[in-house]
Protein backbone atom coordinates (compact mmCIF):
# COMPACT_ATOMS: atom_id res chain seq x y z
CA UNK A 1 0.00 0.00 0.00
CA UNK A 2 2.79 2.45 0.88
CA UNK A 3 4.62 1.83 -2.40
CA UNK A 4 1.49 2.39 -4.46
CA UNK A 5 0.71 5.58 -2.56
CA UNK A 6 4.25 6.80 -3.14
CA UNK A 7 4.12 6.13 -6.88
CA UNK A 8 0.73 7.75 -7.21
CA UNK A 9 2.06 10.72 -5.29
CA UNK A 10 5.05 11.00 -7.61
CA UNK A 11 2.79 11.13 -10.64
CA UNK A 12 0.67 13.86 -9.07
CA UNK A 13 3.80 15.81 -8.08
CA UNK A 14 4.88 15.65 -11.72
CA UNK A 15 1.59 17.25 -12.70
CA UNK A 16 1.74 19.82 -9.91
CA UNK A 17 5.25 20.84 -10.94
CA UNK A 18 4.03 20.94 -14.56
CA UNK A 19 6.84 18.59 -15.53
CA UNK A 20 5.56 17.79 -18.99
CA UNK A 21 9.03 18.77 -20.19
CA UNK A 22 8.83 19.83 -23.81
CA UNK A 23 12.44 18.73 -24.60
CA UNK A 24 11.67 15.25 -23.27
CA UNK A 25 8.40 15.18 -25.18
CA UNK A 26 10.29 16.08 -28.31
CA UNK A 27 12.68 13.19 -27.65
CA UNK A 28 9.86 10.72 -27.11
CA UNK A 29 8.20 12.01 -30.28
CA UNK A 30 10.96 10.20 -32.15
CA UNK A 31 9.50 6.87 -31.01
CA UNK A 32 7.51 4.89 -33.55
CA UNK A 33 3.91 5.97 -33.94
CA UNK A 34 0.97 3.92 -35.20
CA UNK A 35 1.84 4.19 -38.88
CA UNK A 36 5.51 3.33 -38.31
CA UNK A 37 4.67 0.38 -36.05
CA UNK A 38 2.23 -0.96 -38.63
CA UNK A 39 4.80 -0.61 -41.43
CA UNK A 40 7.36 -2.41 -39.31
CA UNK A 41 4.99 -5.38 -39.21
CA UNK A 42 4.08 -5.29 -42.90
CA UNK A 43 0.85 -3.25 -42.80
CA UNK A 44 -0.05 0.01 -44.52
CA UNK A 45 -1.80 2.43 -42.17
CA UNK A 46 -3.44 5.81 -42.74
CA UNK A 47 -3.97 8.87 -40.57
CA UNK A 48 -7.29 10.74 -40.55
CA UNK A 49 -8.54 13.86 -38.77
CA UNK A 50 -11.99 14.20 -37.23
CA UNK A 51 -13.46 17.44 -35.88
CA UNK A 52 -16.04 17.16 -33.09
CA UNK A 53 -19.11 19.36 -32.70
CA UNK A 54 -17.30 21.33 -29.99
CA UNK A 55 -14.16 21.87 -32.06
CA UNK A 56 -11.67 19.22 -30.91
CA UNK A 57 -9.45 17.83 -33.65
CA UNK A 58 -9.02 14.09 -33.18
CA UNK A 59 -6.59 11.86 -35.03
CA UNK A 60 -7.69 8.41 -36.14
CA UNK A 61 -5.66 5.63 -37.72
CA UNK A 62 -6.86 3.06 -40.19
CA UNK A 63 -5.49 -0.26 -41.40
CA UNK A 64 -7.52 -0.86 -44.57
CA UNK A 65 -8.33 -4.38 -45.72
CA UNK A 66 -6.08 -5.90 -48.33
CA UNK A 67 -7.25 -6.20 -51.92
CA UNK A 68 -8.06 -9.91 -51.68
CA UNK A 69 -10.39 -9.43 -48.69
CA UNK A 70 -14.14 -9.87 -48.77
CA UNK A 71 -15.87 -6.66 -47.72
CA UNK A 72 -17.04 -6.65 -44.11
CA UNK A 73 -18.62 -4.22 -41.69
CA UNK A 74 -15.85 -1.86 -40.47
CA UNK A 75 -14.50 -2.00 -36.93
CA UNK A 76 -13.90 1.01 -34.68
CA UNK A 77 -11.48 0.23 -31.84
CA UNK A 78 -11.26 2.60 -28.86
CA UNK A 79 -8.49 2.74 -26.27
CA UNK A 80 -8.64 3.10 -22.50
CA UNK A 81 -7.71 5.84 -20.04
CA UNK A 82 -4.28 7.45 -20.65
CA UNK A 83 -3.71 5.45 -23.83
CA UNK A 84 -3.46 6.12 -27.55
CA UNK A 85 -4.19 3.99 -30.60
CA UNK A 86 -0.72 2.39 -30.43
CA UNK A 87 -1.95 0.35 -27.45
CA UNK A 88 -3.55 -2.03 -29.93
CA UNK A 89 -0.24 -2.64 -31.75
CA UNK A 90 2.19 -2.73 -28.83
CA UNK A 91 1.82 -6.46 -28.20
CA UNK A 92 3.59 -7.24 -31.48
CA UNK A 93 2.58 -9.33 -34.52
CA UNK A 94 -0.48 -10.81 -32.79
CA UNK A 95 -1.66 -7.61 -31.13
CA UNK A 96 -5.38 -6.84 -31.49
CA UNK A 97 -4.87 -4.32 -34.31
CA UNK A 98 -2.93 -6.78 -36.42
CA UNK A 99 -5.31 -9.64 -35.69
CA UNK A 100 -8.26 -7.60 -36.96
CA UNK A 101 -6.28 -6.74 -40.09
CA UNK A 102 -5.31 -10.40 -40.61
CA UNK A 103 -9.01 -11.23 -40.51
CA UNK A 104 -9.73 -8.72 -43.32
CA UNK A 105 -11.50 -6.09 -41.23
CA UNK A 106 -11.43 -2.45 -42.25
CA UNK A 107 -10.01 -1.41 -38.89
CA UNK A 108 -10.16 2.11 -37.44
CA UNK A 109 -8.44 3.19 -34.22
CA UNK A 110 -9.50 6.36 -32.42
CA UNK A 111 -7.74 8.80 -30.12
CA UNK A 112 -9.82 10.82 -27.67
CA UNK A 113 -9.35 14.48 -26.82
CA UNK A 114 -6.32 15.33 -24.72
CA UNK A 115 -4.04 12.45 -25.62
CA UNK A 116 -0.86 13.15 -27.59
CA UNK A 117 -2.55 12.54 -30.95
CA UNK A 118 -5.63 14.66 -30.22
CA UNK A 119 -4.16 17.64 -28.42
CA UNK A 120 -5.62 20.18 -30.86
CA UNK A 121 -8.70 22.38 -31.21
CA UNK A 122 -10.15 24.66 -33.86
CA UNK A 123 -9.88 27.75 -31.61
CA UNK A 124 -8.43 26.76 -28.22
CA UNK A 125 -4.73 26.47 -27.40
CA UNK A 126 -4.09 23.51 -25.03
CA UNK A 127 -1.03 25.29 -23.61
CA UNK A 128 -2.93 28.48 -22.79
CA UNK A 129 -6.64 27.78 -22.46
CA UNK A 130 -8.15 26.01 -19.46
CA UNK A 131 -11.34 25.53 -21.47
CA UNK A 132 -9.54 22.98 -23.67
CA UNK A 133 -9.00 20.76 -20.62
CA UNK A 134 -12.46 21.11 -19.09
CA UNK A 135 -13.61 17.66 -20.10
CA UNK A 136 -14.08 14.18 -18.73
CA UNK A 137 -15.62 10.95 -19.97
CA UNK A 138 -18.85 12.99 -20.23
CA UNK A 139 -17.60 14.98 -23.23
CA UNK A 140 -15.62 12.10 -24.72
CA UNK A 141 -18.76 9.97 -24.84
CA UNK A 142 -21.06 12.76 -25.99
CA UNK A 143 -18.84 14.26 -28.69
CA UNK A 144 -15.69 12.24 -29.50
CA UNK A 145 -17.15 8.77 -29.94
CA UNK A 146 -20.13 9.90 -32.07
CA UNK A 147 -17.84 12.01 -34.28
CA UNK A 148 -15.59 9.03 -34.95
CA UNK A 149 -18.52 6.69 -35.56
CA UNK A 150 -19.93 9.12 -38.13
CA UNK A 151 -16.55 9.60 -39.79
CA UNK A 152 -15.96 5.87 -40.22
CA UNK A 153 -19.44 5.27 -41.61
CA UNK A 154 -19.10 8.15 -44.08
CA UNK A 155 -15.60 7.10 -45.17
CA UNK A 156 -16.67 3.49 -45.75
CA UNK A 157 -20.15 4.28 -47.13
CA UNK A 158 -21.64 1.94 -44.52
CA UNK A 159 -24.66 2.29 -42.26
CA UNK A 160 -23.29 0.33 -39.28
CA UNK A 161 -20.01 -0.62 -37.69
CA UNK A 162 -18.70 -2.99 -35.01
CA UNK A 163 -17.48 -1.13 -31.94
CA UNK A 164 -14.64 -2.55 -29.83
CA UNK A 165 -14.18 -0.66 -26.56
CA UNK A 166 -11.40 -1.36 -24.09
CA UNK A 167 -11.85 -0.04 -20.53
CA UNK A 168 -12.65 3.69 -20.89
CA UNK A 169 -13.42 2.97 -24.54
CA UNK A 170 -16.31 0.82 -23.34
CA UNK A 171 -17.35 3.29 -20.66
CA UNK A 172 -17.62 6.14 -23.16
CA UNK A 173 -19.64 3.87 -25.46
CA UNK A 174 -22.23 3.62 -22.67
CA UNK A 175 -22.11 7.41 -22.26
CA UNK A 176 -22.68 7.92 -25.99
CA UNK A 177 -25.74 5.69 -26.02
CA UNK A 178 -27.19 7.32 -22.93
CA UNK A 179 -26.65 10.86 -24.20
CA UNK A 180 -27.36 10.17 -27.86
CA UNK A 181 -29.53 7.05 -28.10
CA UNK A 182 -29.96 7.48 -31.85
CA UNK A 183 -26.43 6.08 -32.24
CA UNK A 184 -27.53 2.61 -31.15
CA UNK A 185 -28.79 1.97 -34.69
CA UNK A 186 -25.30 2.69 -36.04
CA UNK A 187 -23.65 -0.03 -33.95
CA UNK A 188 -24.15 -3.53 -35.28
CA UNK A 189 -22.23 -5.23 -32.46
CA UNK A 190 -20.52 -4.01 -29.30
CA UNK A 191 -17.48 -5.92 -28.08
CA UNK A 192 -16.55 -4.76 -24.60
CA UNK A 193 -13.02 -5.56 -23.41
CA UNK A 194 -13.23 -5.07 -19.64
CA UNK A 195 -15.51 -2.06 -20.21
CA UNK A 196 -15.70 0.52 -17.47
CA UNK A 197 -18.81 2.06 -15.93
CA UNK A 198 -18.95 2.79 -12.21
CA UNK A 199 -15.60 2.23 -10.46
CA UNK A 200 -16.81 1.50 -6.94
CA UNK A 201 -15.15 -1.92 -6.54
CA UNK A 202 -11.80 -1.14 -8.18
CA UNK A 203 -9.21 -3.26 -6.36
CA UNK A 204 -6.05 -1.47 -7.55
CA UNK A 205 -4.88 0.62 -4.62
CA UNK A 206 -2.53 2.56 -6.90
CA UNK A 207 -5.43 3.65 -9.06
CA UNK A 208 -7.68 4.43 -6.10
CA UNK A 209 -5.07 6.57 -4.36
CA UNK A 210 -3.99 8.41 -7.53
CA UNK A 211 -7.45 9.38 -8.78
CA UNK A 212 -8.60 10.25 -5.28
CA UNK A 213 -5.69 12.68 -4.88
CA UNK A 214 -6.38 14.26 -8.26
CA UNK A 215 -10.05 14.70 -7.44
CA UNK A 216 -9.33 16.28 -4.07
CA UNK A 217 -6.83 18.73 -5.64
CA UNK A 218 -8.63 19.45 -8.92
CA UNK A 219 -9.87 22.96 -8.15
CA UNK A 220 -6.53 24.09 -6.71
CA UNK A 221 -4.54 22.57 -9.57
CA UNK A 222 -6.69 24.22 -12.21
CA UNK A 223 -6.49 27.54 -10.35
CA UNK A 224 -2.69 27.58 -10.69
CA UNK A 225 -2.73 26.56 -14.37
CA UNK A 226 -2.23 22.80 -14.08
CA UNK A 227 -4.87 21.29 -16.35
CA UNK A 228 -3.13 18.38 -18.06
CA UNK A 229 -1.81 15.24 -16.39
CA UNK A 230 0.51 12.39 -17.33
CA UNK A 231 1.18 13.67 -20.83
CA UNK A 232 3.58 11.76 -23.03
CA UNK A 233 7.12 12.69 -22.11
CA UNK A 234 6.70 13.51 -18.43
CA UNK A 235 9.92 12.67 -16.54
CA UNK A 236 8.80 9.47 -14.82
CA UNK A 237 7.78 8.08 -18.20
CA UNK A 238 11.15 9.04 -19.64
CA UNK A 239 12.94 7.23 -16.82
CA UNK A 240 10.77 4.13 -17.28
CA UNK A 241 11.36 4.23 -21.02
CA UNK A 242 15.12 4.21 -20.42
CA UNK A 243 15.08 1.51 -17.74
CA UNK A 244 12.66 -0.74 -19.62
CA UNK A 245 14.86 -0.64 -22.70
CA UNK A 246 17.67 -2.30 -20.71
CA UNK A 247 17.14 -6.03 -21.01
CA UNK A 248 18.34 -6.94 -17.52
CA UNK A 249 16.11 -4.32 -15.89
CA UNK A 250 13.03 -4.53 -18.07
CA UNK A 251 11.35 -7.50 -16.40
CA UNK A 252 12.04 -6.12 -12.92
CA UNK A 253 11.21 -2.44 -13.38
CA UNK A 254 8.38 -2.66 -15.91
CA UNK A 255 6.97 -5.83 -14.40
CA UNK A 256 6.84 -4.23 -10.96
CA UNK A 257 5.13 -1.16 -12.39
CA UNK A 258 2.44 -3.27 -14.03
CA UNK A 259 1.91 -5.29 -10.84
CA UNK A 260 1.39 -2.09 -8.84
CA UNK A 261 -1.35 -0.95 -11.22
CA UNK A 262 -2.94 -4.34 -11.83
CA UNK A 263 -2.64 -7.90 -10.53
CA UNK A 264 0.35 -10.03 -11.59
CA UNK A 265 0.13 -12.39 -14.56
CA UNK A 266 3.68 -13.68 -15.15
CA UNK A 267 4.68 -14.15 -18.78
CA UNK A 268 1.59 -12.56 -20.29
CA UNK A 269 2.92 -9.08 -21.01
CA UNK A 270 6.52 -9.80 -21.98
CA UNK A 271 9.46 -7.43 -21.33
CA UNK A 272 9.46 -6.55 -25.05
CA UNK A 273 5.77 -5.60 -24.91
CA UNK A 274 6.33 -3.72 -21.65
CA UNK A 275 9.04 -1.64 -23.34
CA UNK A 276 6.67 -0.57 -26.12
CA UNK A 277 3.87 -0.01 -23.61
CA UNK A 278 5.80 2.59 -21.60
CA UNK A 279 6.88 4.34 -24.79
CA UNK A 280 3.25 5.13 -25.61
CA UNK A 281 1.57 5.28 -22.20
CA UNK A 282 0.61 7.32 -20.30
CA UNK A 283 -0.64 9.32 -23.27
CA UNK A 284 -2.11 12.27 -21.36
CA UNK A 285 -5.55 13.48 -20.31
CA UNK A 286 -7.16 16.25 -18.29
CA UNK A 287 -7.09 16.72 -14.55
CA UNK A 288 -10.89 16.81 -14.73
CA UNK A 289 -11.08 13.41 -16.40
CA UNK A 290 -9.00 11.71 -13.71
CA UNK A 291 -11.04 13.57 -11.11
CA UNK A 292 -14.18 11.92 -12.53
CA UNK A 293 -12.63 8.54 -11.74
CA UNK A 294 -11.80 9.83 -8.27
CA UNK A 295 -15.47 10.60 -7.77
CA UNK A 296 -16.62 7.30 -9.25
CA UNK A 297 -14.67 5.09 -6.83
CA UNK A 298 -16.82 6.49 -4.01
CA UNK A 299 -20.18 6.03 -5.71
CA UNK A 300 -22.44 3.09 -6.43
CA UNK A 301 -23.84 5.11 -9.34
CA UNK A 302 -22.57 5.68 -12.88
CA UNK A 303 -23.07 9.42 -13.17
CA UNK A 304 -21.92 12.60 -14.83
CA UNK A 305 -19.20 14.79 -13.33
CA UNK A 306 -20.04 16.18 -9.90
CA UNK A 307 -19.19 19.91 -9.80
CA UNK A 308 -20.79 20.48 -6.41
CA UNK A 309 -24.34 21.41 -5.50
CA UNK A 310 -24.50 24.96 -6.90
CA UNK A 311 -22.85 24.27 -10.25
CA UNK A 312 -24.76 21.00 -10.60
CA UNK A 313 -28.00 22.99 -10.27
CA UNK A 314 -26.81 25.39 -12.97
CA UNK A 315 -25.66 22.68 -15.40
CA UNK A 316 -28.02 19.80 -14.70
CA UNK A 317 -30.97 21.34 -12.91
CA UNK A 318 -30.42 18.96 -10.00
CA UNK A 319 -28.16 19.17 -6.94
CA UNK A 320 -26.55 15.83 -7.77
CA UNK A 321 -25.26 14.76 -11.20
CA UNK A 322 -27.64 12.70 -13.38
CA UNK A 323 -27.07 8.98 -13.78
CA UNK A 324 -26.21 7.45 -17.14
CA UNK A 325 -28.66 4.99 -18.64
CA UNK A 326 -26.63 1.91 -19.57
CA UNK A 327 -29.84 0.32 -20.82
CA UNK A 328 -29.82 2.76 -23.75
CA UNK A 329 -26.99 0.66 -25.25
CA UNK A 330 -29.39 -1.51 -27.21
CA UNK A 331 -27.02 -3.06 -29.75
CA UNK A 332 -26.06 -6.74 -29.37
CA UNK A 333 -23.16 -6.95 -26.92
CA UNK A 334 -20.43 -9.41 -25.97
CA UNK A 335 -18.51 -8.56 -22.81
CA UNK A 336 -15.05 -9.99 -22.03
CA UNK A 337 -13.51 -9.91 -18.59
CA UNK A 338 -10.88 -11.56 -16.40
CA UNK A 339 -11.08 -12.55 -12.74
CA UNK A 340 -7.63 -11.06 -12.14
CA UNK A 341 -8.69 -7.57 -13.26
CA UNK A 342 -7.92 -5.14 -10.43
CA UNK A 343 -8.71 -1.97 -12.40
CA UNK A 344 -12.26 -2.79 -13.58
CA UNK A 345 -13.62 -5.18 -11.00
CA UNK A 346 -15.86 -8.11 -11.93
CA UNK A 347 -18.60 -6.81 -9.60
CA UNK A 348 -18.81 -3.53 -11.51
CA UNK A 349 -18.75 -5.24 -14.91
CA UNK A 350 -21.49 -7.63 -13.76
CA UNK A 351 -23.51 -4.63 -12.53
CA UNK A 352 -23.29 -3.02 -15.97
CA UNK A 353 -23.97 -6.25 -17.87
CA UNK A 354 -27.24 -6.78 -15.98
CA UNK A 355 -28.51 -3.46 -17.35
CA UNK A 356 -27.65 -4.11 -20.99
CA UNK A 357 -30.76 -5.22 -22.91
CA UNK A 358 -29.08 -7.57 -25.42
CA UNK A 359 -26.03 -9.39 -24.05
CA UNK A 360 -25.08 -12.29 -26.28
CA UNK A 361 -22.44 -13.53 -23.83
CA UNK A 362 -20.54 -12.39 -20.73
CA UNK A 363 -17.28 -14.20 -21.37
CA UNK A 364 -14.90 -14.65 -18.44
CA UNK A 365 -11.42 -15.70 -19.55
CA UNK A 366 -10.64 -19.20 -18.28
CA UNK A 367 -7.22 -18.19 -16.95
CA UNK A 368 -7.89 -16.88 -13.40
CA UNK A 369 -4.81 -14.60 -13.61
CA UNK A 370 -6.15 -12.70 -16.63
CA UNK A 371 -5.98 -9.03 -15.64
CA UNK A 372 -6.93 -5.63 -17.02
CA UNK A 373 -3.80 -4.96 -19.07
CA UNK A 374 -4.03 -8.44 -20.60
CA UNK A 375 -7.20 -7.36 -22.37
CA UNK A 376 -5.07 -5.13 -24.58
CA UNK A 377 -1.43 -6.19 -24.26
CA UNK A 378 -1.23 -9.92 -23.57
CA UNK A 379 0.77 -12.08 -25.95
CA UNK A 380 -2.07 -14.61 -25.51
CA UNK A 381 -4.72 -12.14 -26.71
CA UNK A 382 -5.45 -13.90 -29.99
CA UNK A 383 -5.99 -17.27 -28.32
CA UNK A 384 -7.80 -16.15 -25.17
CA UNK A 385 -9.88 -13.27 -26.55
CA UNK A 386 -10.10 -13.33 -30.33
CA UNK A 387 -10.87 -17.05 -30.65
CA UNK A 388 -14.08 -16.81 -28.55
CA UNK A 389 -14.80 -13.40 -30.15
CA UNK A 390 -14.59 -14.71 -33.71
CA UNK A 391 -17.93 -16.55 -33.70
CA UNK A 392 -19.76 -13.28 -32.94
CA UNK A 393 -17.77 -11.36 -35.52
CA UNK A 394 -18.63 -14.01 -38.11
CA UNK A 395 -22.28 -13.63 -37.19
CA UNK A 396 -22.38 -9.83 -37.42
CA UNK A 397 -19.67 -8.72 -39.89
CA UNK A 398 -21.58 -9.46 -43.07
CA UNK A 399 -22.78 -6.49 -45.13
CA UNK A 400 -26.29 -7.88 -45.57
CA UNK A 401 -26.81 -9.29 -42.07
CA UNK A 402 -29.62 -7.77 -40.02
Amino acid sequence: MFISEALAGLNVVSAIANLTSRPLQKSLAQLKDFIELAAENGYIAEAHEVVTEDGYILKMFRIPPRNNCTKKVPILVMHGLLQGAEAFLDAGPEAPGYVFAQECYDSWFGNVRGNYHSRRHMTLNPDKDLKFWQFSVDEIGKYDIPAMVDYVLKATAMEQLIYVGYSQGGLTYFVMNSERPEYAKKIKLFLGLAPGSRQYNTRSQTIRVAVNIVNSLRVRLEAVGIWEILSQGFPIQGALNTLCSIELLSAIVCGLGITLVDSPHPGSVTPEIQTRLVQHAPAGSSIQNLAWYGQSIHSLKFSKFDFGRLKNLQLYGTSTPPKYNIGASKSPAVIFHGDGDHAVDTKDVDWAVKQLPKVLEFYVVKNPQWNHLDMCYSRYWKHDIFVPMRKYLNQYDGIDNS
